[in-house]
């Protein structure tokens, strides 16, 4: 597509050249020189709209674009022309925040789907809001936006879903299980919706039903790395130890490069120590594979020993990050079993005691150290 500066430069040239054909010629009349006039401002005015008009297909172009900031750029533009209808300037709105939701902005993704819903409100934007809304943990504004979501369009699978994902988020796990249930019967062949609410059933330590969706979850998509980690999980809160290594292996050796491989090569490294095993080749596969700066790499380093667990539980407490709760909670828990693996008895005890006190009560981790708490023949409960 044409430069709109060169665009501009090919309007004066032309105009440069109409000047010459209105030089007056001896055997011309007025009428003549008149109708030649008339015919360069059409001219003119031809290509001044051909060159906008290039330009604005341009910028639609851009705000279509798979790249993200290309995308921002080119709706930027349109929106600063002012042309367009409100319906149209509508999904030019939505179109950047997307973009910005991709680039995790959600701030400005959420400004743009307010623009978005004032111009030409629909369960589509209502949605996105609240994806965007629950990406801040704003779970009660998300829940709000969901709702009109479904109060606009009560077949939108995908809002049930979303509004399913932030009902987990709140811990409220019986309305999260009715919403996959709809979103289920919505869509049977939505391997997430499965996956999910085979989550919300985990966390309500009804393993068997848990294991029952990740099940079906991996039917439908035999790729689903999340599934067979989180299915692992479960089968370890069983006790069933060769059910949980089949997944965490498969994991390992489908995505080594994946931060799920990652948490099955931490998984893998408790169990297989505790029976005495060697998982030399499980870790160096993720090593090499894995970007171990990003959480929970470091734990995989303490495992490695390349780290000490205090330095990693300083990591998972470093100020900055949204998710840092959690990264404080599995990092006590994981370094807890280390100190475990090492005969550190009481140094456990502190570790899985401050997972305890500080993980959110649905997380996996949670569960997870209160069964070693109590496997130790120490209280579960906090210390009063």
């Amino acid at each position: 597509m044409a430069n709109p500066a060169v665009a501009y430069r090919t309007i004066a040239a032309r105009e440069r050249d109409c000047n010459m054909v209105l030089l007056p010629i001896p055997e011309q009349g007025a009428s003549n020189v008149i109708g030649k006039s008339a015919f360069c401002t059409c001219l003119l005015l031809g290509v001044a709209t051909a060159a906008i008009g290039q330009s604005r297909q341009e910028n639609l172009n851009k705000c279509k674009s798979v790249d993200s900031d290309t995308r921002i750029v080119g709706c930027t533009a349109l929106i600063q022309a002012g042309q367009d209808t409100p319906k149209n300037l509508s999904a030019i709105y939505n179109h950047r925040g997307n973009a910005y939701y991709d680039k995790g902005d959600y701030d400005r993704a959420i400004q743009d789907y307010d623009q978005a819903i004032r111009l030409d409100p629909s369960d589509i934007l209502y949605d996105a809001r609240g994806d965007a809304c629950k990406k801040k943990d704003d779970f009660d504004r998300a829940i709000q936006d969901f709702n009109e979501a479904i109060h606009l369009n009560p077949t939108l699978e995908r809002a049930f879903y979303d509004r399913g994902g932030a009902y987990i988020d709140k811990d409220d796990y019986d309305r999260a299980i009715q919403d996959f249930n709809e979103a289920i019967h919505l869509n049977s062949n939505d391997a997430n919706a499965y996956n999910n609410r085979g989550v919300a059933y985990h966390k309500k330590d009804d393993y068997g039903r848990a294991i029952q969706d990740y099940n079906q979850a991996i039917r439908l998509n035999p790729n689903y790395t999340s599934a067979y980690v989180s299915r692992g999980y479960a089968y370890f809160a069983q006790s069933n130890l060769t059910a949980a290594i089949t997944d965490f292996m498969h994991t390992v050796s489908a995505t080594p490069s994946s931060n799920q491989a990652v948490y099955a090569a931490l998984m893998l490294h408790v169990i297989m120590k505790r029976q005495g095993h060697d998982d030399a080749q499980q870790l160096a596969r993720v090593e090499a594979a894995a970007d171990l700066s990003k959480w929970p790499g470091p734990v995989l380093m303490l495992d490695l020993g390349q780290m000490t667990a205090d330095e990693v539980v300083a990591v998972a407490a470093s100020p900055g990050s949204d998710k840092q709760k959690w990264r404080v909670c599995e990092g006590n828990y994981f370094t807890g079993e280390d100190a475990l693996l090492h005969h550190q008895r009481t140094t456990a005890l502190t570790r899985f005691k401050a997972a305890r006190d500080g993980c959110p009560k649905g997380d996996t981790d949670y569960a997870l150290a209160l069964a070693e708490l109590t496997r130790l023949g120490a209280p579960a409960a906090p210390d009063k």
